[in-house]
């Protein structure tokens, strides 16, 4: 008995871990795999619960009917499908015409709604599989620099230098074996991008758009549930029916008020019977759907702009250059070359996180080092380094420092 405690609590906490937010991602990413998976799941767990606990639908019985033949009704029509015509419509005489109006698929609702949270939580998955392949520990280099003990600059020096070395030493392998190599990569673009030097940006484009494209297919296949002839953008017309102060009509997909005919076997005769039934489950039901449709249209916007915006950033190479330049505060003819050929797209972007996470200063603080690094390996002379705001730098081969003030030319 302890020991199924224990593996279930084990199971638990192995499920609540992927809940929890990384930190190699953005707060768009957040907002799909943990934001809205974790609101969608609890839409399913309310919507369960009051159709497996509570009492999901209530029908209008005959007079003669024992409490047990109520009870009984109330179970058949629940399992074998109610059937809906408007009140303006006369109910159909033919058995096949309430057939074709059966509705079952809201005894669903709490299963699709759950493996709706599952696939927003699968581009974050593929990104901790994909991502851990190029040598770029960039999950653990984020959470070294945004440790609280950073605040002491000694540990933050000791830091910075960690973290530089890691970067350098990755992408020397891209940049020395990543040619030679012939390893197993999942997709061949992502091979190229390694030999390139973008591997870990282009991966995280790619699951930038993997989040676009759920999101359009969710709420393509959601509003394709839920439209009808008057409502053909049902989730807009909805909300401008609350803002002129109207009532929107029933979309019919989630009707209050249904139609159940069963048959009843008394001393061999069959008796049957045709009773109205309400549906108090498809009230709240309808409301998350539409909650879900205007959530949807916000992330998909919000995702594109993001995409674009990580595409420009990690693609054009004046916005690579401006950022390092940014960063780094010099002016010299060799920032092109070490931007394109010492740190490329994968080197930008573990640098934009860093400074997203953890800030400008300790992204500054890394970027500094990483350029001594370059500069050090470099065969050929730096014009004017001017290095601001620093309090010393390192000469160009690298063995001592120079004391400086608030502005220093070094001359390499």
């Amino acid at each position: 008995m302890v020991g199924g405690f224990r593996i279930g609590m084990h199971f638990l906490a192995s499920a609540l871990r992927f809940l929890e937010p990384r930190v190699d991602d953005d707060f768009v990413d957040r907002l799909h795999y943990l934001y809205t998976s974790t609101m969608v799941l609890m839409f399913a767990v309310l919507v369960s619960a009051k159709q497996y606990v509570g009492h999901p639908i209530e029908c209008f019985v005959p007079a003669q009917f024992t409490r047990a033949m109520e009870q009984y009704t109330e179970n058949y029509c629940w399992v074998q499908n109610t059937y809906w015509v408007p009140f303006q419509d006369l109910i159909p005489h033919r058995l096949d015409d309430r057939e074709r109006r059966q509705i079952g698929y809201y005894q669903w609702v709490p299963f699709v709604l759950a493996v709706a949270a599952l696939t927003f939580h699968i581009p974050s998955s593929v990104w901790r599989m994909l991502a851990g392949q190029s040598g770029l520990n960039a999950g653990l280099v984020l959470q070294l620099v945004c440790g609280d003990e950073n605040v002491d600059p000694v540990v933050r020096d000791k830091t910075v230098d960690i973290v530089a070395r890691h970067i350098d030493d990755a992408l020397m392998y891209q940049r020395d074996h990543g040619a030679r190599r012939h390893s197993v990569y999942i997709f061949a673009i992502f091979k190229l991008g390694k030999f390139y030097g973008a591997y870990v940006s282009s991966v995280y484009i790619f699951i930038k758009a993997l989040h676009l494209a759920n999101v359009i297919l969710q709420f393509m296949l959601l509003n394709s549930f839920l439209q009808t002839s008057d409502y053909p953008m049902f989730g807009a017309h909805v909300l401008y029916d609350l803002f002129m102060g109207r009532e929107w009509r029933d979309s019919g997909k989630f009707p209050r008020v249904t139609l159940c005919d069963f048959e009843i076997r008394v001393l061999g005769n069959v008796h049957r019977h045709t009773v109205q039934c309400v549906l108090v489950i498809n009230m709240l039901t309808e409301k998350i759907f539409i909650f879900l449709w205007l959530w949807l249209t916000v992330l998909a916007i919000v995702t594109a702009l993001n995409l674009i915006f990580w595409f420009i950033a990690l693609v054009s190479n004046s916005c690579r250059e401006h950022f390092v330049s940014k960063h780094l505060d010099i002016q010299s003819d060799q920032i092109s070359r070490f931007v394109h050929r010492f740190l490329r797209a994968d080197g930008v972007f573990l640098l934009q996180m860093i400074a997203s996470h953890s800030g400008n200063l300790m992204a500054a603080k890394v970027t500094e080092q990483l350029w001594m690094i370059f500069v050090r390996r470099s065969g050929k002379p730096v014009i004017e380094d001017k290095i601001e705001d620093r309090g010393s730098v390192r000469s160009t081969n690298g063995n001592d420092w120079e004391s400086v003030g608030e502005l220093s030319i070094v001359d390499c």
